[in-house]
């Protein structure tokens, strides 16, 4: 039995998509050679959780399915591209998602439920941290890409490999339900009743 392992929390969207930036990352490579992220299969990161105990761990991850239970799928939209700066040197690009105040809502319950504090911008990352010469040949033809497609997310998605395994590859652990009909707001004052976001289909309805 594993004594350490890596965890990966992430949102995982249909093949469809997937198989779409599968793509985009194969052009990328064929215009820049290797880069970070090319073999990555398309996820929405959400939390990285490096040499963890396992016997302490996977049961405390597990217990989160309760709390993720009570928040409902969501329909995400990308639409497009944008990238991020690592300094003046490196850069990433990635497939921006359509942020409104539900998609916010809906991601600060979720690192609610998961106990996280760090800042987050949702996204599906293409080429991660290349050198901006790589960048400036890249740029102009995601630029000019006019990429909008949905896809729900049912489900958090944990990924686990062992830390000390030379070569140790990413593996299943669990897929943790959204169950719920309904997202319930926070509430911001002891005076304000909880508020809850209608729902269309069964799912968020959100553009």
């Amino acid at each position: 039995m594993k004594q350490y392992a890596d965890y990966l929390l992430l949102l995982s969207p249909n093949g469809h998509i997937k198989d779409v930036i599968k793509e985009h990352k194969l052009y990328a490579a064929n215009i820049i050679g290797k880069y970070e992220s090319m073999h990555s299969i398309a996820h929405i990161s959400i939390k990285q959780m490096p040499r963890q105990k396992a016997f302490m761990t996977e049961p405390a991850l597990l217990a989160f399915g309760k709390a993720l239970r009570t928040m409902p799928p969501i329909t995400l939209t990308i639409d497009g591209f944008d990238y991020f700066n690592h300094g003046e040197d490196y850069k990433t690009i990635y497939a921006k998602l359509r942020t409104n105040h539900i998609t916010t809502l809906w991601f600060k319950t979720l690192k609610k439920n998961l106990g996280i504090k760090e800042f987050m911008v949702p996204h599906i990352t293409i080429t991660r941290n290349i050198p901006v010469w790589a960048f400036n040949q890249l740029w102009p033809h995601f630029k000019a890409i006019n990429w909008v497609e949905q896809f729900t997310v049912t489900g958090l998605t944990v990924l686990q490999r062992e830390t000390f395994a030379t070569f140790a590859r990413w593996e299943s652990f669990a897929t943790l339900p959204f169950e719920a009909k309904h997202l319930v707001e926070p509430v911001t004052s002891k005076r304000e009743p909880l508020k809850t976001v209608n729902m269309h289909n069964g799912q968020l309805n959100l553009f």
